[in-house]
């Protein structure tokens, strides 16, 4: 069994789709594999995935449902103990799967691990860094559990355990994916490390939302996976999230990193080890 499945969800990404292959292949070592799924692009993105087949485990180009469907289908053709999914107009960061395999030495039983990120342009220059805490229960009461999307890596049985991504989710699919994990007990461990790049640019599916305008359907789907989770959202409960960040350095820390590598290349966040 492989240590590590990485995989790819790809459609008509084909302008960033080699910096994320490239991204994840130099990093991976023989306790790493990566799989490509793509939805049936036609910008020229199978012609990339080819060049790099050798690199990959497994892959195909066929058309489906969207991202949701494309990462269980990917991890249902995985072979590791560990999962973890990578947007193809996004960056893991420098670094990151030798973090990742140094704190699992440390923590054998970890079954959650999840990380920091950066936001990048099309040039893959930092535009701001975010970073959070540890888990606290009573921080997920009345809010939703705050992961980073794919900064989350996380046992392959505990994925197996919830059912996988609901399919009907095309926005928040991986909110309702931690509120799962938290229902059957898990709880992640910080990773303290930059680990993902999200890429800002117009063909986002969450351009708008980062924009402070969101899509009426992402709205909806917020409500419907709320209400399935039995989470009732409160102000109390988000301004407890925000205080726990502000009062344990998340928001300074985040900010100060800004400021440092704000308009420098990624590679320079890959350099990042202050706790």
């Amino acid at each position: 069994m492989k240590r590590f499945s990485i995989v790819i969800p790809s459609f008509n990404h084909g302008e960033y789709l080699e910096r994320a292959l490239c991204s994840a292949i130099d990093q991976a070592e023989a306790d790493t594999e990566i799989l490509v799924v793509d939805g049936g692009s036609t910008d020229g993105s199978v012609a990339i995935v080819r060049r790099h087949e050798k690199a990959l485990s497994w892959w195909c180009s066929e058309r489906d449902s969207g991202q949701s469907e494309a990462l269980n289908k990917g991890f249902s053709q995985a072979h590791g103990e560990y999962l973890l999914w990578l947007n193809a107009d996004d960056l893991l960061l420098p670094g990151t799967l030798n973090r990742v395999r140094a704190h699992l030495e440390a923590h054998p039983t970890c079954e959650w691990l999840a990380g920091n990120l950066v936001y990048i342009d099309g040039w893959d220059r930092v535009l701001r860094c975010a970073r959070d805490g540890r888990w606290h229960d009573r921080l997920y009461r009345h809010a939703a559990v705050r992961v980073y999307g794919p900064t989350s890596i996380f046992k392959r049985t505990l994925f197996e355990r919830v059912g996988g991504f609901d399919e009907s989710l095309r926005y928040v699919m991986d909110t309702d994916l931690w509120l799962r994990f938290k229902a059957v007990g898990a709880r992640f461990e910080r990773l303290p490390y930059y680990c993902w790049a999200f890429r800002v640019h117009a063909g986002a599916k969450t351009s708008g939302d980062l924009s402070g305008i969101t899509d009426p359907q992402m709205a909806e789907e917020r409500s419907r996976m709320c209400a399935k989770n039995g989470l009732t959202v409160t102000r109390v409960g988000l301004l407890m999230q925000r205080g726990w960040r502000l009062l344990n350095g998340c928001y300074a820390r985040a900010w100060w990193d800004t400021r440092r590598y704000c308009g420098l290349s990624v590679a320079a966040i890959g350099r990042v080890k202050r706790k």
